[in-house]
């Protein structure tokens, strides 16, 4: 999808939580803060006092892609609420991975922990961040909104995350090549 046609789909493609158990890891390529809207609605969300219900939008590059969509680079959002368990769960990520807020270039991992997410059975999800060994957000040449996989070759990026220590998984959810063929290029590394 072009740079319009997000814009006018809502801004991208969020990842879905239909059941709980559902897990998602990928690697952050934007961070950026935004008012939320009213449940089922467009409209723009406030507390009682008229102050802006605000949330943490992570766009994540991930293995992850719609078979019947040819250009979808596995790109995906998550909406974190900053009120209630969401906010919770991202602070205790966040201390568990020994930084003070999400950023570029960390792998992140969220899991749909219980709830349907309605007023009564809100979802509860947990988070796991990893922070990035030093200098893989300049070897993704990652620019805000821009996912890894856009690199110019796949290929040289892997081998890049591959030597600043990321695990063969990590790269393929990275850069979206197979697991198999970020192993072929770890043992190019390696040799």
């Amino acid at each position: 999808m072009g740079m319009i046609a997000d814009a006018l789909s809502g801004g991208g493609t969020y990842l879905k939580w239909e059941t709980p158990g559902t897990t998602y890891t990928g690697v952050i390529t934007d961070v950026t803060m935004r008012q939320a809207r009213k449940f089922e609605s467009t409209d723009l969300d406030f507390w009682d006092d008229g102050t802006a219900k605000m949330q943490v939008v992570l766009t994540l590059a991930t293995a992850y892609r719609d078979a019947s969509n040819p250009e979808d680079d596995g790109s995906r959002q998550l909406s974190i609420n900053l009120w209630s368990g969401q906010k919770k769960a991202l602070i205790a990520a966040c201390k568990a991975a020994g930084v003070a807020e999400p950023e570029v270039g960390q792998e992140f991992t969220a899991t749909h922990v219980s709830g349907i997410g309605n007023a009564k059975a809100p979802r509860v999800f947990e988070y796991a961040l990893k922070a990035a060994p030093s200098g893989v957000a300049a070897v993704l040449e990652v620019a805000p909104a821009a996912a890894p996989a856009a690199a110019a070759n796949p290929a040289e990026t892997a081998k890049g995350l591959l030597a600043a220590g990321m695990s063969a998984e990590e790269v393929a959810a990275a850069t979206g090549l197979p697991v198999t063929t970020v192993q072929a290029l770890a043992n190019l590394v390696a040799a």
